[in-house]
């Protein structure tokens, strides 16, 4: 049976807030403020707003509902003066991020309705060619999403952006109250108070998570929340229009002037379903908000405005005649990513690396060397991350002095994993080159949501005109001794994220060597740092082996039997590259077997024509990592290998499929061993026999 509002809440404490519980009083004491302000001339263009936006999305649910529209769609009808108001106050330079149903901010941030009624119609005149639809908006100064909250760290980015290159920029985030059970929300809010964002929060509350009601989704008092984190709270409602523009003003002109977040609650209540059959609300809760509602007000009780709905309604029947019959968006348009191409060639072209610049420090030194040349050279470049401010320098000490000598652009972080990846991607979305340091790669799951809904997605999802030039560093790997948390190797979770390259350092080579192009990319990086290598110099190759690296833009090393021709393609990546590398005559003389060892720096997008040439010539491949090799990137090389018909036999070698444990005798017999490569070199001669 369907429990209303009014029955669900009417046990509910006072200490609610009064944001529910006397929801029928504010709406029913909002009636002649309402009035007041939508009589007052200097309100007409938000009244008008309100009611293009209210016009607009009839004309959208209706579209729906016969089935003219693809997908799902969440109008804003009831809560229109929302965008309406928020218009009047935003500058050249101000940004609004907003949620799934984005409607009325969209047009209230922009004023561009035909662009939004083209986009959900899906032709290619959309505000993004038809391809975010309903949910997915953007334009210079709008960006929406429809996951839940992802968007606050991003907007938290851009105020950081703001707040140091744009005198007076502000960001305004809605999203609704049932976001308050994502913990994004709190991750924000912690680092706009720690960081004094210009950042304006304003949480719709309308009482419903979709179909549930509040009093069984959302615990104690809303605007408490954000001063717990000391982010000033402030309370409004859509009834008296007055106060909430008074309100909303005062939040802008705060983190205008300054430089102070602000949580605005704003009570409502949508008169439409959440999407479209999907309304369990009891009906005669629906029709007393429905008879109360402002935009109502303002047709009923003025004939201006009567005409000027009547008038929209036209022009908006007139325009979605014309926009079902536009052009939709070639998927030759569409498709065609942004990672960096590798051009299938082969041979490739090697050069000896015989010169080793830093070869005297170890890697973590050259490393943090590698990131303060960035820095220096770069005067937008951003350096975030958990405890690398000095005289700590990070766990690992990649970030040492760095916060020294760019105290504004290297900052040290809480416990955040997803929040500080979105302010680097709202940082990298303002131009921006943002590093961000997740201290162990293990907890990069913790930002999944940030890289794949937001960072992968941005460049695609609004038709080509976001790059995204984020670098996700995460020391990855075991042998430390760490345990099951600390010390896995997730490349194969990372692989199959589209339009982000996933890079594995060494140590075979300098930093510098190895990255000459792939912190230049304009879309998400993510880049993996070996934990063993930090400590280790760049390698130097034995009397009878040579380092050779490819001439692609983001490189291949080989090292090889300077005399010897190979009968055996190895391939490993990362640590394990190294690892075989400085074992490399222990292997041969146990295994009787000349191999070339093929070390890829890109695991994402492969580059194959180094290892196509390899194993044309040996027709055998070994591909060792320290992860599962179930589902893992020695997989892919050999499904890519046998799509081209190369005749040739593998073998993978991978860790065991298991929480890595702390003790060395069970770390290392849970991670492939030189007798693990030895066996799978053997076999192949074997099958060769």
């Amino acid at each position: 049976m369907a429990v209303s509002l009014i029955e669900a809440i009417s046990d509910r404490p006072a200490t609610d807030g009064g944001l529910i519980s006397t929801a029928r009083i504010a709406a029913q004491h909002g009636f002649d403020a309402a009035l007041r302000f939508i009589e007052e001339p200097k309100n007409r263009a938000e009244v008008e707003c309100a009611l293009r936006i209210r016009v607009v999305e009839n004309a959208l649910y209706d579209l729906f509902g016969r089935g003219k529209l693809h997908g799902t769609i969440h109008t804003c009808i009831g809560q229109e003066f929302s965008g309406a108001i928020l218009g009047k106050y935003l500058r050249q330079h101000d940004y609004v991020t907003s949620n799934h149903r984005c409607h009325g901010h969209f047009i209230g941030a922009t004023g561009n309705w035909r662009g939004l009624v083209d986009e959900l119609l899906g032709n290619q005149h959309g505000v993004c060619a038809g391809i975010g639809s309903s949910q997915h908006l953007w334009a210079d100064n709008f960006m929406s999403n429809g996951q839940q909250g992802g968007l606050l760290p991003v907007a938290a980015g851009i105020a950081l952006d703001r707040k140091t290159r744009v005198e007076g920029g502000v960001v305004i985030s809605f999203i609704g109250e049932g976001t308050l059970g994502e913990g994004i929300v709190y991750e924000t809010l912690n680092l706009d108070a720690l960081w004094d964002l210009p950042h304006v929060i304003v949480c719709e509350n309308n009482f419903y998570s979709q179909s549930t009601a509040q009093a069984f989704s959302v615990a104690g008092t809303i605007a408490e929340r954000a001063a717990g984190f000391g982010v000033a709270s402030a309370s409004a409602n859509t009834w008296d229009l007055p106060a909430f523009d008074r309100t909303l003003k005062t939040a802008i002109d705060r983190a205008r002037s300054d430089r102070q977040p602000t949580f605005l609650v704003l009570t409502t209540y949508r008169l439409n379903p959440h999407s479209k059959g999907d309304d369990q609300r009891d009906r005669k809760e629906v029709e007393w908000f429905a008879a109360r509602d402002p935009a109502k007000l303002a047709i009923d009780s003025f004939a201006h405005f009567a005409a000027k709905s009547r008038e929209f309604e036209e022009e908006v029947a007139d325009y979605v005649a014309l926009a079902a019959d536009k052009p939709l968006l070639s998927p030759t348009h569409y498709f065609p990513d942004q990672r960096p191409r590798f051009e299938a060639r082969a041979p490739s072209v090697w050069t000896a690396v015989d010169s080793l610049p830093g070869s005297d420090l170890r890697h973590v030194q050259q490393l943090n060397i590698h990131y303060r040349d960035h820095l220096e050279t770069d005067p937008n470049a951003y350096f975030i991350g958990e405890d690398i401010a000095d005289p700590y320098g990070g766990a690992f000490k990649v970030a040492k002095g760095l916060s020294t000598a760019f105290p504004t652009r290297v900052r040290t972080t809480p416990i955040s994993e997803a929040a500080i990846v979105g302010i680097g991607i709202g940082l990298a979305t303002c131009g921006h080159r943002s590093f961000v340091e997740i201290m162990f790669g293990d907890f990069i799951t913790y930002a999944f949501d940030q890289i794949i809904n937001n960072a992968s997605k941005f460049f695609h999802m609004y038709n080509r005109r976001v790059d995204c030039p984020i670098v996700i560093r995460a020391a990855m790997g075991g042998r430390r001794g760490y345990g099951p948390t600390h010390s896995q190797s997730l490349e194969r979770f990372l692989i199959g994220i589209d339009n982000c390259c996933t890079l594995s350092l060494n140590s075979l080579a300098s930093p510098d060597l190895q990255l000459k192009r792939g912190l230049a990319l304009p879309g998400p990086v993510v880049l993996l740092e070996n934990k063993i290598d930090y400590a280790a110099k760049t390698y130097v190759a034995p009397c009878g082996v040579t380092v050779d690296v490819d001439d692609a833009a983001i490189p291949t090393l080989r090292v090889r039997f300077s005399n010897a021709t190979p009968t055996v393609t190895l391939i490993a990546y990362g640590g394990m590259a190294r690892f075989i590398a400085d074992r490399l005559i222990d292997i041969f003389e146990a295994s009787d077997v000349v191999f070339d060892l093929i070390v890829p720096i890109s695991l994402s997008p492969l580059n194959l024509a180094p290892i196509i040439e390899s194993v044309s010539a040996t027709g055998q491949l070994v591909t060792i990592e320290e992860g599962p090799a179930f589902g893992s990137v020695g997989a892919e090389i050999v499904a890519q290998l046998q799509e081209r018909d190369i005749g040739f036999r593998a073998r993978r070698v991978g860790g065991k499929e298991a929480p890595i444990p702390s003790p060395p005798h069970l770390e290392t017999a849970a991670l492939p061993s030189i007798q693990d490569i030895c066996d799978a070199l053997i076999a192949l001669g074997k099958a060769d026999a």
